[in-house]
């Protein structure tokens, strides 16, 4: 869209090579891509197939499996959880990739305190990514008091900016406003749709998390919109979406049966309708 650039985040488990779908995606009407981090993929190939496109590699994702390990004070338990971390922030800063995105904890029973918190581990990484101009977007997922911990912890660093995702809001953070919280500090969204919290006692499930195209599940994109207007600027529009249905479920289904070409460009043409408002 000529005021208005979209992007969309990538995994590494498609039925063609990942390169190929780099350049489908291209061809479809995408400005820029997010890929996610593994350390079997081959980050070079895929970056340079972006640049050959002329699609802007906006972030990348790092390994969230062991975010709660990132707390522990035992050193060799956060250790590990930290260089899996800092491999992929060494991916951004190899190939200029401006964000990574970062989850703030795993797992859904938990007891949150605030006077057990140990930042010392993020400190670490947040300095590391300062000195090489990467940004941390640390993103909204279940545990959303490690988020507002760690957000007020880096207040005062630029390098630390917020992933705002719309679909986590709804299933994992019970609808509450994170752009009115953290709006201001914007620097990656990870968009897309569900039918937020399935269970009647309001207990969240990681089933829940979708991540349908806009427009398939319950969101009021017209109040998704105004709130990112009221919040920072973001020249991209990342959708962060999900071919496959979570296990026992069905509701992207209907994906898989398309091909790629249609998914992809059944993705844009939501995008652009998202994209277009908020322009």
């Amino acid at each position: 869209m000529w005021k208005q650039k979209i992007g969309i985040s990538i995994g590494n488990n498609y039925a063609i090579p990942t390169t190929e779908v780099i350049k489908l995606i291209r061809n479809i009407g995408f400005d820029a891509i997010s890929p996610e981090w593994s350390e079997k993929v081959d980050m070079k190939e895929l970056v340079e197939t972006a640049k050959a496109c002329g699609l802007f590699v906006q972030s990348l994702h790092a390994p969230f499996h062991n975010a709660d390990k990132l707390w522990d004070n035992d050193v060799s338990v956060s250790t590990p959880a930290k260089n899996e971390l800092l491999s992929s922030l060494d991916t951004c800063i190899k190939f200029n990739i401006p964000i990574l995105v970062v989850h703030t904890w795993i797992g859904f029973d938990y007891k949150f305190s605030a006077e057990a918190l140990n930042f010392k581990t993020f400190d670490e990484i947040v300095e590391y990514a300062k000195q090489n101009n990467v940004k941390i977007a640390f993103e909204n997922t279940e545990g959303e008091e490690y988020l507002f911990a760690l957000m007020e912890h880096f207040k005062n660093n630029d390098t630390v900016g917020f992933c705002w995702d719309s679909g986590h809001e709804m299933c994992y953070n019970h609808s509450q406003d994170l752009l009115a919280k953290l709006g201001d500090r914007l620097i990656m969204t990870h968009i897309n749709d569900n039918l937020g919290i399935s269970r009647f006692d309001g207990k969240i499930d990681w089933t829940d998390d979708l991540h349908l195209l806009p427009f398939d599940g319950v969101a009021d994109w017209d109040y998704n919109i105004q709130r990112l207007k009221n919040s920072r600027s973001m020249d991209i529009l990342n959708f962060e979406l999900n071919i496959t249905s979570k296990p026992d479920r069905h509701e992207n289904d209907i994906y898989r049966q398309m091909t790629l070409e249609l998914y992809f460009t059944e993705a844009y043409k939501r995008a652009c309708k998202i994209a277009y408002k908020y322009s």
